[in-house]
């Protein structure tokens, strides 16, 4: 037993980055918590830390279970989670999803500890600590999303006796794991820088992203007065959306004002190298050894890319769209600079787009994608908005924050009149669609609005047999992995996959 403390301690030792670029360099070395906190920079330094695990959970295989595999895309593939062929056993991307939010859970509590202790002063210090926290609260919203109810724990694995305790844990209620980082977001985020994401130095987390983590963990819990307060919040700083063009929404474009979270990557072809593959699944098919995709040349896209089979965009997906909607091109893609594509032409024209230009990577090499992944803008907050006015009976406040959202579009998408509380969900969630889609979001909104089985099997799996054979209602949550199972000593289980 000691042994395996001792190899379990060593790996919650603290990351440690360099200050230059830190959040898109690994660390370089690792050191004991017992040795460190001496100074406001060896706090930041730890914090540091905390951001990396994120660049191993929002890739491909996030991107795939919560955006081609509902009612708006699908992916013909053999890869376990597009054909919902996961099982405990079998766990697909829910593997490395736990792992690495688990990893980044340990790193805020070993940073959040260390930080309680450190001899920075008390204004300082609550700024650190804040900014630990809100990282902490994003792992447990990725884990109570991907898997619903799960272990919480919230103490520095730093003894044997707390190991022991943490490795014992059971899964804690998602609502009550919600309700408590709530609490302690209140608490912090007023701390914050009250400043857009893109005006804090080297992009870190900002005040509005603690406030947009409670109203997100708040609408799962259906507190919409909770939620609808925390995106007042945002609002002051974002002010009105239509100052943000409509460029910011493209993923190789970083860091742009209207962001709220990017997880930063990035690639050089000499230089440093943090990169996903996200864009292999939605760049159109290519021609080996040239820059001709699906019969157009894309220089920008150049010869060097090695895209895979594409994330195929859903009829009812593309039914959502009006024709002069600009948004249409940009996620959508039928031609490149007014030349068709060839799928596009086909079956007499009827044929499916590819996926747009939002999300691909120029100058890609092979697989190699650095564009940042968008997670949070402010037209995802006013969305929200809307959706919590509606359930809270200020319809003018749910048609103007819907409306800010449609009039960036086009001013004559405008909804004039609010037309009763069913009717305007209904249009909300085509508008989520409309504007958030490759964003991470889809799914878990499917599932909190309680919708993700019947959604998907009136879209998706009328067009794709694989996902109308496999799907079944459990498939909202993933499993536990069998290991992780077996690791908890029979603690953890999944009911609804063992039907026990």
């Amino acid at each position: 037993m000691k042994k395996k403390y001792t190899l379990i301690v060593l790996a919650l030792l603290v990351f440690l980055g360099s200050c230059k670029d830190a959040l898109l360099e690994e660390p370089g070395s690792f050191v004991s918590p017992k040795q460190f906190f001496n100074n406001e920079n060896q706090c930041i330094a730890a914090l540091n830390g905390c951001y990396v695990p994120f660049t191993s959970i929002y890739n491909s295989g996030l991107i795939i279970a919560n955006e081609a595999t509902t009612d708006l895309a699908y992916l013909n593939s053999a890869q376990l989670d597009a054909k919902f062929e996961i099982s405990p056993a079998n766990p697909g991307m829910g593997q490395a999803v736990w792992t690495q939010a688990y990893k980044g859970v340990m790193f805020c509590n070993s940073t959040i500890s260390g930080i309680e202790r450190s001899p920075v002063n008390q204004d300082r210090k609550k700024l650190l600590l804040a900014e630990g926290a809100t990282l902490r609260a994003m792992y447990y919203y990725i884990l109570t999303s991907t898997f619903g109810d799960v272990p919480f724990y919230t103490e520095d694995v730093a003894t044997l006796e707390v190991l022991e305790k943490v490795t014992a844990l059971g899964r804690t209620s998602a609502t009550e794991i919600r309700k408590t980082l709530i609490a302690e977001l209140q608490q912090y985020a007023a701390s914050l820088p009250s400043k857009r994401t893109s005006d804090v130095p080297d992009n870190r987390v900002s005040g509005p992203m603690a406030y947009l983590l409670i109203a997100k963990m708040a609408m799962w819990n259906k507190d919409y007065t909770v939620a609808l307060s925390a995106l007042k919040e945002i609002q002051k700083v974002y002010g009105l959306l239509n100052q943000y063009p409509l460029t910011d929404t493209y993923f190789r474009n970083k860091n742009t004002p209207e962001s709220i979270f990017e997880v930063q990557f990035t690639w050089s072809a000499s230089g440093l190298k943090k990169t996903t593959n996200v864009a292999c699944f939605f760049t159109p098919t290519k021609k080996a050894s040239t820059d001709i995709y699906d019969g157009v040349s894309i220089p920008e896209l150049g010869a060097k890319a090695n895209p895979y089979a594409s994330i195929t965009p859903s009829a009812y997906f593309v039914s959502l769209y009006e024709l002069d909607d600009p948004r249409r091109n940009i996620i959508l893609a039928y031609t490149y600079e007014d030349k068709w594509f060839t799928r596009p032409q086909s079956a007499n024209g009827t044929g499916k787009p590819w996926m747009g230009a939002k999300f691909w990577c120029p100058g890609m090499d092979n697989a190699a994608d650095g564009n940042n992944q968008k997670v949070f803008r402010y037209a995802d907050a006013l969305l929200l908005m809307a959706e919590c006015a509606n359930e809270t009976g200020d319809t003018q406040l749910a048609l103007n924050s819907i409306n800010e959202v449609k009039g960036r579009a086009s001013a004559d998408f405008k909804m004039t009149s609010y037309p009763g509380k069913d009717e305007f969900f209904e249009e909300l969630k085509k508008e989520r669609a409309r504007e958030l889609m490759g964003e991470y979001t889809r799914k878990w909104d499917l599932v909190r609005w309680g919708i993700f089985y019947d959604a998907v099997k009136a879209t998706s799996a009328t067009e794709y047999v694989e996902i109308n054979n496999n799907i079944r209602r459990y498939h909202e949550y993933y499993p536990i992995s069998d290991s992780e199972v077996m690791r908890s000593s029979g603690h953890l289980s999944n009911p609804a996959y063992t039907g026990q």
